[in-house]
């Protein structure tokens, strides 16, 4: 309930705590957060039937999540500017939990996994940055991180200087019984088509029609507002400023993804 003072919280009176009994809850410490997620991760990969060589990454993946966000949260600090740079526990798990949507056809070794890994970060971490300088100081951590921790030979031009951005999505084929099927985006022509088709069904299905144009950082921020939507407990803030197509494209995602969309209106009986 109360966090330590400083950062605009204030310390709390003895007046105010006599009436509690005080439990002080210490950060866990990296060996505990490793025991947590590699139970995570490795009880996944072998019960999903991974590569025995993507199974072996388990230990790699897990000390440069836990070591990228703690130096995340130690070198990109919260400013008045940059108030929403708070990384906590719950990012290095939704790092995770981004890697279990990945099915063993998807990613059939070891560098596959890897990149989906490396997406996963890029949606946790990076898409919070607000600027150049930070984002390209998250990628070049990535590079010193893989460069460290994976025997893979990929330094930051193989995975972030590319034409094409990393990026994965679950609308490139229809879903199957076991769900939707999640997996990397080789040319950006695969998704636009998609998203055409199904832009031409929205406007068939509803009376508000939607004149789209899909260019790379759309369709970038579609794939991204999908993810969130398949996720249980997924949620997103959508910063930007008016008509640079928030709801246009959350509408999409939500189609995309057989979603209903609600949107609060102030009506004259607007009430309770």
């Amino acid at each position: 309930a109360a966090a330590p003072p400083g950062g605009g919280r204030s310390e709390i009176s003895k007046r105010f705590s006599r009436h509690f009994h005080m439990l002080c809850l210490p950060s866990a410490s990296v060996a505990v957060l490793k025991s947590i997620f590699e139970g995570i991760l490795g009880g996944y990969l072998v019960s999903a039937k991974f590569a025995k060589d993507t199974q072996g990454l388990t230990s790699s993946i897990v000390t440069s999540t836990i070591g990228i966000y703690h130096r995340m949260a130690d070198e990109l600090r919260p400013t008045p500017v940059k108030s929403h740079y708070t990384f906590n526990l719950r990012d290095v798990s939704k790092v995770f939990q981004g890697c279990l949507m990945v099915k063993s056809k998807q990613a059939p070794n070891s560098k596959t996994f890897a990149k989906a890994w490396v997406h996963e970060t890029l949606r946790v971490f990076c898409d919070r940055l607000i600027n150049n300088d930070d984002r390209s100081h998250f990628t070049h951590l990535v590079a010193e991180f893989i460069g460290r921790n994976f025997s893979l030979g990929w330094k930051h031009e193989d995975l972030f200087e590319t034409e094409l951005p990393l990026l994965w999505c679950d609308f490139l084929r229809p879903a199957m019984d076991d769900g939707t099927i999640y997996e990397e985006v080789k040319d950006i022509q695969s998704p636009r088509k998609v998203l055409i088709e199904s832009l031409d069904d929205y406007n068939m299905t509803f009376p508000t029609q939607m004149k789209l144009v899909f260019f790379e950082d759309a369709i970038c921020h579609i794939c991204r507002i999908s993810r969130v939507l398949r996720q249980p407990r997924g949620n997103a803030m959508l910063c930007g400023v008016g008509g640079s197509g928030r709801q246009s494209l959350t509408r999409m995602a939500c189609f995309l993804g057989e979603v209903k969309a609600i949107q609060i209106e102030l009506t004259r009986g607007y009430g309770l």
